[in-house]
């Protein structure tokens, strides 16, 4: 799961047993530890943030949730040209990386989503790709020497996301922060590394019914085995991850976005389709009552525990670890 979690508030045995056994879930990407590239945890395990994160995943694991990720977002621009911000981007992520293996967790999620110009508009354009590319690379083995085991998460499926800026017939990036066609070079770069396992965590599965989920899938997989240049079946080395939104449309609102028993019609086809894993957004403290993150105080949605019910019964169903 992203979101629903505030690890300076929840990281104690009560909460790790809420989200572990009631609710049923295996991890999270962690939020507010590493909150974007401009955020270095620096290399000192005796920081406030390392003892943290370390605890956190201590207690969570003994409840099941062992899985866990540092999430790492683009809330701020970046701008390619400036090769001081490129070394410090470099040297950040291989301090969050450090930091993950320390505290031993999975490792990292990438959220590649522009909040901020990044991969075009005022970022660069077209005559930036050999660049990104490079940086990218970079980046990608800072963070592999730091951890060489890890698990690198991405998010969103920023190639499907550039493929329909590109047949788009309206302005669809001037909206968008710049678009995202920087960042299938940048993929390109970052995906030329030895990782141990990669996902690619879709969102435009959030929505889908449940006949589209493997199909999008299967058409996820094979955009980045062309952009690769890789012309057989991925390898066991990387996975496409469904995400899910069931709870909470908005950050002001806790009810359900799609009945109990459609979730369990798509969390089930999510589960026997994903190789690893199945991912939810937590939209905010849609899964817990009075949680940390608002909207304000109060009860989640009424058929809530029919939601939980789902997860424990596709888990069972599954017979293995979503």
């Amino acid at each position: 799961m992203t979101a629903g979690l505030n690890i300076h508030k929840q990281a104690n045995p009560e909460q790790a047993a809420y989200w572990g056994q009631q609710v049923g879930l295996q991890g999270f990407m962690v939020n507010y530890v590493v909150s974007d590239w401009q955020t270095d945890v620096g290399t000192n395990p005796d920081s406030g943030t390392w003892k943290l994160l370390r605890q956190f995943q201590s207690i969570y694991s003994q409840y099941g949730v062992t899985d866990n990720f540092i999430k790492i977002a683009l809330y701020k621009g970046h701008d390619w040209h400036n090769a001081q911000e490129n070394q410090a981007v470099t040297r950040n992520l291989a301090h969050a990386a450090a930091l993950a293996r320390y505290a031993g967790l999975k490792g990292l999620a990438l959220d590649l989503e522009p909040y901020a110009p990044t991969w075009g508009g005022s970022a660069g354009g077209p005559e930036l790709a050999n660049l990104v590319e490079q940086e990218g690379r970079k980046m990608g083995k800072a963070m592999h020497d730091a951890y060489p085991g890890m698990t690198l998460i991405v998010l969103p499926d920023v190639l499907r996301e550039a493929d329909h800026e590109r047949k788009s017939s309206s302005d669809w990036a001037s909206t968008h922060h710049g678009g995202y066609q920087l960042a299938v070079p940048f993929m390109r770069g970052l995906l030329s590394i030895p990782w141990s396992h990669v996902v690619i965590a879709t969102e435009y599965t959030y929505s889908a019914h449940a006949e589209k989920i493997a199909p999008f899938m299967q058409e996820a997989a094979q955009r980045y085995l062309e952009t690769m240049g890789v012309r057989d079946q991925p390898g066991t080395n990387f996975s496409v991850a469904p995400g899910l939104w069931p709870l909470g449309p908005t950050a002001k609102d806790k009810s359900a976005r799609f009945s109990p028993g459609e979730f369990k019609r798509r969390l089930k086809v999510a589960f026997d389709t994903s190789r690893h894993y199945v991912w939810i957004f937590g939209s905010s403290s849609a899964w817990q009552k009075d949680g940390p993150l608002g909207p304000t105080p109060g009860p989640v949605a009424t058929s809530f525990p029919q939601f939980l019910d789902t997860i424990h019964q596709v888990r069972a169903s599954c017979n293995r670890q979503p």
